[in-house]
């Protein structure tokens, strides 16, 4: 079994902390899935890391499929909340 060295993972794990504190931070909705997306996709690559592809690739895809339904709705209703 293959681990990847502990500072690529510390690095992945400060960008999800990082991702999370901004979507906080932003009034914009777009902004904000498209922050969503990206905390999802480095988490798919943590589970990468620690050798669980098989909830990596069910990450990427509700990632996938949850961005794309939230820009839908999102270009539907406005960017900014009320």
């Amino acid at each position: 079994m293959i681990i990847a060295p502990e500072y690529i993972i510390f690095t992945l794990l400060t960008l999800l902390i990082l991702a999370i504190m901004a979507i906080f931070v932003f009034d914009d909705l777009l902004l904000m899935a498209i922050v969503y997306g990206g905390y999802s996709v480095v988490m798919a690559f943590v589970w990468q890391m620690l050798n669980a592809p098989d909830i990596a690739i069910t990450e990427a895809a509700v990632a996938i499929g949850s961005s794309v339904l939230m820009i839908t709705v999102i270009s539907r209703l406005g960017r900014r909340p009320e």
